[in-house]
């Protein structure tokens, strides 16, 4: 659970699979509330949800890496004893500094030992080197298939891009890269046919099981052409320096310099969601924050002065995975969009 902070590649060259924890759901969700307060994170609560549940995709899982990127992740790490999975903490730094970097290679270094000794395979130069490119390709073909993105009529959609790196986090470059390959393919025949108003999403990640891409996409006519999520964009933008002298520093300063998530100091996302609005066209940006998310829900007073003074109209949406305000959220996204169509 490190949302986007931690570099697969570091896994794959020891030979193990990194499989991430993106399930969300109601009904998990209030399974979580019996570990967790109802008025705690509900990624987290929905998390223990499906270790209770023994969801067949998380039985899979040997041992864990859990990295400190907010309290959510924190409180399920807490209660993983319960369910028979090992771990081992990644403490994750909130400022860019360089001795923030030089902690964060120190964290990578301990891990490498643990993934050592856990899978029994020496990390080399080698494996490392190979996993860097494979990871670089595969975020490529991501950028290539996201640049549709930026078409007047689209031939993909937020949903879209959401599911390829929905599997993307789960089943790796080596099975995904055919896969993107063959979705460029079928994009380079097919006419243009998504609109609506085109938006830009920020905030929480969306994770897999959540409906608010569908409402958004398919209930209420809208359209993201773009997104700043860890669960999406975020996780192929950037790549790995593959020629650098020392590539765990350059693990370090693609994952910790160049990530665009909320808790850090300094903040680049602001600048790079202005970006990402004028490059893909976007109408107005739509605020996504989890309920008790305070990696992103404490920045919302300076986030909403920064598109104020540029002008772009912008919807907070607080949810959990509940669907007892669906109606209620429903009704918000259609008034937004008929404001800024």
């Amino acid at each position: 659970m490190q949302h986007g902070l931690f570099p697969d590649e570091l896994v794959v060259a020891a030979g193990a699979v990194p499989l991430h924890l993106i399930l969300g759901g109601k009904d998990e969700q209030e399974l979580g509330d019996y570990y967790l307060s109802a008025t705690t994170c509900p990624f987290g609560r929905s998390t223990l949800g499906f270790f209770e549940k023994k969801h067949p995709l998380y039985s899979l899982i040997d041992t864990m890496i859990v990295g400190t990127f907010c309290n959510g992740v924190q409180n399920v790490s807490n209660y993983l004893e319960y369910f028979n999975i090992p771990f081992i903490p990644f403490i994750l730094p909130h400022s860019r500094t360089r001795s923030a970097l030089n902690f964060y290679l120190h964290e990578l270094k301990k891990i490498q030992t643990f993934l050592e000794e856990f899978t029994g395979n020496k990390i080399t130069p080698q494996s490392l080197l190979n996993a860097i490119h494979t990871y670089n390709e595969m975020r490529n073909l991501l950028r290539k298939v996201n640049d549709y993105r930026k078409f007047e009529n689209p031939p993909v959609r937020g949903m879209d891009i959401h599911q390829l790196v929905w599997q993307a986090l789960l089943i790796g470059p080596q099975e995904m890269i055919p896969k993107i390959k063959h979705v460029l393919r079928q994009l380079e025949n097919t006419t243009s046919n998504h609109s609506g108003v085109r938006l830009l999403l920020t905030g929480s990640g969306i994770t897999l099981g959540d409906s608010i891409l569908q409402l958004i996409e398919d209930q209420c006519a809208g359209l993201v052409v773009a997104d700043d999520l860890w669960s999406c964009m975020d996780y192929f933008l950037e790549d790995v320096d593959s020629t650098a002298s020392d590539l765990y520093r350059a693990l370090g300063e693609r994952y910790l310099y160049k990530n665009l998530c909320g808790r850090m100091i300094p903040d680049i996302r602001l600048q790079r969601i202005l970006e990402f609005y004028d490059l893909f066209h976007a109408s107005g940006v739509i605020n996504h924050t989890l309920k008790y998310c305070d990696s992103y829900s404490n920045l919302k007073p300076e986030f909403r002065k920064i598109l104020k003074l540029n002008n772009i109209p912008v919807l907070d949406l607080d949810r959990d995975y509940a669907e007892s305000n669906i109606g209620q959220i429903k009704t918000r996204i259609e008034a937004f969009l008929e404001m800024i169509a």
